[in-house]
Parts: structure tokens; C-alpha cells; sequence
């Protein structure tokens, strides 16, 4: 029998499918299916096609699928959407079992192998998830980049933003930041940079989340700004990580294991060195990521249907990621 996981994001949508002894068949990428921004129809095509494409690709028939677990960015958060989006589902995977749940689930599933423990998503936006060892769950942030989304690389851009325009104008020093912002986008005048973002930049989410480069390539050559930043995006993670420890029951003989995900941990020991810190006040050990997003929804898939698997099945797993994943 075959798993089928799917991790939808801002803006892609990846698919994996994988036998039960951690096989990984196939993997396939599409657009976003974040219907909060494109629509139900929208969900309903990237699911289809990418669904189609994979088992097309894989010579597997839909009927051979066992389970499957959906990562859909937005769900649950507005109940209305619940039964819509499950209709959609139910109508693309036809007599598959599934289950859908937000997409930090996917991030959990992979970061931790599905054991109890908390995972932190740093992407476009930001939110945490947590399960127990009695199989409750919580989550903190995640509520948008107009309500939230602190330590996010939409926050970091716009964090990044605001520094250069106090260094442009005089109200703090210049640093190595001030000349990378102008050097990437050329500029003549400082102001310029506001046509840029609002006009060819258009303000959107994942453009200003890019800026967040910008961030890492200071704190490279030193800039104790940028660096600075790191360190509070690392203070509102740790801040999720204790709202989640205080919803559940973990085990307290045993430090509460903490994961990550997303490109804001790209930036390696400028945020993971002082969240380290911050959450081992909490009795909890950060720990490294086991498998990526969506190799944790295929797994998931894998674990909800039930299926008796042990750590082999992660270990080759993990062992196949790069192959597919091309990292």
C-alpha cells in the first residue's frame, strides 16, 4: 500500500508518496492552494493536477493509495471553510482515506517523525504546534501578517525596512545593512526605495518576506543590527514555545524536544544560538529537524492510517529526502 502527503505553503504545494517501509516513489511541486488567497477553485485544480501528476508519474493507481494526510495553509483557522475545503478533498481523492489539517501539522510531522514535541514555522509567516505525549495538541501565532505573525520573513522584512529608513533619515547609525539595501536595488535617493516597495514590489507578502535575505547578508558581514533582529525574532518563537508548553501536559521528567522549520532558520546560529538559549530556561532542547515538511505529511499519512512502522522506516526516509528534494 501506498501514503500520500501533502504540504501547502504561501506559495508552492509539494506531494510525496511513499510505501509503508519508507519508500519515497515520487514527489511533485505546484502552485499555492492557500484558498484564503486564491480561492476554493484554485485548491481544488493544484490538488487535482498535482495528485494526477504524481501517481501518474509513479505508475501508481488512486485506488492502491491507503491514506493521506493534507497540510493546507489556513485551515481550521476560519470554520465556515472547514466542510468546503473536506468536500474538495473528498471529491480529488475519491474512497482514500485522509485527513486534512493545517499545514504546521506537516512541519511537526517532519521536524519531530511524529513524536511528541513542539515545531516552529519561520517561513513567509510564523506560527508553532505542539503534541503531547497523550496525543493533545496546541498551537500559538500563525494569525497573519496584519494580526501577527512576529519572527516571520514577512516581520523580518518589513523589521528590515524600518531600520533602513531610520538609518537613511539620521535617527539611528549606518550600518553594513544601509549599504546592502541600496546596493540591491540600486538606489539613487533613499526615498526611492518607497516607489520601490509599494510600486514595483506591489507591497506583496512573499516580496517583503524576501528582504529577509537582505538581513542575513548584513549579519554575514557583522552588522550587530541585523544580528539584534535575529535575536528578537528568536525571543517571540521562544514566546510560542512557552504559550504551547502551558496548553499541554508533556512529561515532566523529560525536556519537551523543540524543532524548526522554514527558511527563517536558514539563517542558522544568528537565531538558532539565542532561541537555544531562551527555551532551555523552559526545560526544553532544541533539536534538529529529522525529515522536511512534506516528507513529515507522507509519514503522518503513514502514522494515522494506523500502520506499524519503527525508526528505519525514518531513517530511509531521511536517506532518500536529498534524492527527491535536491538539497
Amino acid at each position: 500500500m501506498y501514503y500520500l502527503g501533502v504540504d501547502g505553503g504561501g506559495t508552492k504545494t509539494a506531494f510525496m508518496l511513499i510505501t509503508d517501509n519508507g519508500e519515497i516513489l515520487g514527489y511533485e511541486v505546484k502552485g499555492t492552494c492557500h484558498y484564503l488567497q486564491v480561492g476554493l477553485d484554485v485548491l481544488r485544480e493544484v490538488l487535482t493536477t498535482g495528485i494526477s501528476d504524481l501517481l501518474q508519474k509513479t505508475s501508481v493507481p488512486l485506488s492502491s493509495v491507503k491514506f493521506a494526510f493534507l497540510g493546507i495553509p489556513g485551515y481550521g483557522e476560519m470554520l465556515e471553510y472547514v466542510p468546503l475545503v473536506e468536500n474538495i478533498v473528498a471529491e480529488v481523492l475519491g474512497t482514500v482515506q485522509f485527513r486534512c489539517g493545517n499545514d504546521v501539522e506537516a512541519g511537526w510531522a517532519g521536524s519531530l517523525a511524529c513524536k511528541p514535541g513542539i515545531n516552529l514555522v519561520g517561513g513567509t509567516g510564523a506560527i508553532g504546534f505542539g503534541k503531547d505525549q497523550n496525543g493533545n495538541t496546541a498551537r500559538a501565532s500563525g494569525w497573519g501578517e496584519f494580526c501577527g505573525d512576529e519572527g516571520s520573513a514577512y516581520w523580518l522584512g518589513r523589521q528590515l525596512i524600518s531600520l533602513f529608513g531610520k538609518q537613511a533619515d539620521g535617527r539611528e547609525e549606518r550600518t553594513q545593512l544601509y549599504q546592502i539595501v541600496r546596493e540591491r536595488f540600486n538606489l539613487k535617493r533613499d526615498l526611492d526605495l518607497i516607489r520601490i516597495i509599494m510600486k514595483d514590489l506591489g507591497a506583496r507578502r512573499e516580496e517583503i518576506a524576501r528582504l529577509a535575505l537582505l538581513l542575513y547578508e548584513a549579519a554575514e558581514q557583522g552588522d550587530p543590527k541585523a544580528k539584534e533582529l535575529y535575536r528578537k525574532a528568536a525571543e517571540e518563537y521562544a514566546l510560542i514555545v512557552k504559550a504551547i508548553i502551558k496548553k499541554l501536559n508533556f512529561d515532566p521528567r523529560e525536556d519537551v524536544l523543540v524543532s524548526y522549520s522554514g527558511g527563517v532558520f536558514k539563517a542558522g546560529e544568528y537565531i538558532l544560538s539565542p532561541l537555544r538559549e531562551l527555551i532551555g530556561k523552559s526545560d526544553c532542547k532544541l533539536v534538529e529537524p529529522r525529515l522536511t515538511p512534506i516528507t513529515g505529511a507522507a509519514l503522518y499519512a503513514l502514522h494515522l492510517s494506523r500502520k506499524p512502522y519503527d525508526s528505519r522506516v525514518v531513517e530511509r526516509l531521511a536517506s532518500e529526502e536529498p534524492r527527491f528534494l535536491g538539497d
